[in-house]
């Protein structure tokens, strides 16, 4: 039996299906009976991530910040996240992947502590 190699990107490129696909998918869920927390989920790392990425400040910072401020509303607005979801979303993409893994690390705990 083959063993399944993680395929490796060039650097600077993204895999969309996993990196902007959730975001946008979870985007158009939003006010359907098959919303869930998983969609919710999806949409917050987004936000997350680029609130840690992101120089304190600027438009992304922001967009980001207020991006999560709305995910934690009792009722989410669709047409409040889109934009919000789009900028975040194609902001991240153009981001390196070695700065996007250690934002997704440093949210999880897992960064490398120098000794």
């Amino acid at each position: 039996m083959k063993k399944k190699r993680k395929k490796l990107l060039p650097l600077g490129i993204k895999n969309q299906v996993k990196t902007e696909l959730p975001a946008l998918v979870a985007l158009e869920a939003v006010g359907q009976p098959w919303f869930c927390e998983a969609h919710l989920t999806d949409m917050m790392s987004v936000a997350m991530v680029c609130m840690v990425l992101a120089e304190a400040g600027s438009d992304i910072h922001a967009a980001a910040s207020t991006l999560f401020v709305e995910l934690g509303k009792e009722q989410l607005d669709a047409e409040v996240l889109r934009p919000l979801v789009g900028k975040t979303s194609v902001w991240l993409q153009r981001q390196p992947n070695g700065k996007v893994e250690r934002a997704i690390d440093e949210l999880l705990g897992t960064q490398c502590k120098g000794v």
